[in-house]
């Protein structure tokens, strides 16, 4: 039986005139992570960001159809924000730490968010964060440095470790790896494959080895519409449609 984090239903999205995404229908699961693929431009980074409405930062935008978020409509009237982006957290292409301490740049969310929160909470949310992204050994006696002082794969760490003590439902990546060289993509992507067990991950991506080696089911999109959904290993090894085979193997994008 599923267990589906997001449900997407007859799914449309504008920048003022421009329809970014059109009709778009599928659930993603719970604790599995799924790759967003397609060209540049097919609407794969303005999904992700729908899903916390940070694209509303924008301009004008409006859409039509649905997103439920763990069975509640993010749309819906009702919804706060904050509490929505508390659930929902992303992280962006290039690493964005904060130009403060790494100790503040982990408890940032906490000090916004979160009301009466006392200092040995706020440590041991440091300590336990840094520890579920691998830089606690690293930098636990570096906790005042400034976070811009990391190396890029660090400060995605840090990026990431940064949303954890707000205990996010669903991770937001787009394209996490794209600023880093060999060793920082593969630290990365074993960091990802690990938080799997406690968080479910959505992650847009060009590389097509990256979604095959990360992904357990991919999204294949163009042109703003889903062309082909499934399991990984199925949708590589045998794609149902003429478009997905093409992309994948480099015909087109």
């Amino acid at each position: 039986m599923r267990n589906d984090v997001v449900n997407t239903n007859e799914f449309s999205f504008w920048y003022g005139n421009f329809q970014a995404l059109k009709n778009l229908t599928f659930n993603i699961t719970a604790y599995k992570i799924t790759a967003l693929i397609g060209p540049s431009g097919c609407g794969k980074s303005t999904y992700l960001k729908c899903l916390n409405r940070i694209n509303e930062r924008s301009g004008e935008v409006s859409h039509d159809g649905s997103i439920q978020v763990l069975g509640n409509d993010i749309y819906h009237p009702t919804v706060a924000l904050p509490e929505l982006r508390r659930q929902v957290g992303m992280v962006f292409q290039k690493p964005n730490p904060l130009p403060l301490s790494i100790y503040e740049n982990v408890i940032f969310g906490a000090r916004t968010h979160l009301r009466k929160v006392t200092s040995k909470q706020l440590d041991e949310m440091v300590e336990t964060s840094l520890k579920r992204v691998g830089l606690w050994e690293d930098l636990k006696n570096q906790l005042n440095r400034s976070a811009l002082t990391l190396s890029l794969e660090k400060q995605q760490r840090l990026c990431i470790a940064r949303l954890l003590p707000l205990k996010p439902k669903l991770l937001l990546l787009d394209e996490p790896c794209s600023a880093l060289d060999p060793a920082g993509i593969e630290a990365i992507e074993i960091l990802i494959k690990d938080l799997k067990k406690d968080y479910s991950i959505l992650i847009v991506t060009h590389s097509m080895s990256q979604a095959k080696r990360v992904s357990d089911e991919t999204i294949f999109m163009y042109m703003g519409e889903l062309v082909e959904m499934g399991r990984t290993k199925d949708l590589f090894e045998n794609p149902k449609e003429a478009r997905t085979a093409a992309y994948i193997e480099g015909r087109f994008g």
